[in-house]
């Protein structure tokens, strides 16, 4: 009668267990959908976002390009007694001009 009893108590336990999940899974799968709808959502404000900032920056004037600075390739510059970094016999030399008004 052991053998007979240990089955039944077993299958009826899955059973009662195998409900709960099914419930849970619906519930599950609806708070998922309800999620990847709001998600929809957000990406679709997004794309709109960004339609109306792509108008907006194509319908905005464009800036002139920056006016080049004077050519001074190949010219020769009298430092004097400034302050130098490095050899003044070096092949290449960077002059910085700062104005501090």
């Amino acid at each position: 009668m052991n053998r007979t009893f240990g089955p039944l108590v077993l299958g009826a336990a899955l059973l009662a267990l195998s409900a709960v999940p099914a419930a849970q899974a619906q519930e599950s799968e609806q708070e998922l959908r309800e999620e990847i709808e709001a998600l929809k959502q957000g990406q679709k404000q997004i794309r709109s976002d960004l339609a109306e900032i792509k108008k907006l920056l194509q319908a905005r004037p464009q800036r002139a390009a920056a006016p080049a600075g004077p050519d001074v390739e190949g010219k020769v510059f009298d430092l004097g007694d400034n302050p130098i970094k490095g050899a003044r016999t070096a092949k290449l030399t960077l002059v910085e001009f700062t104005d501090y008004q």
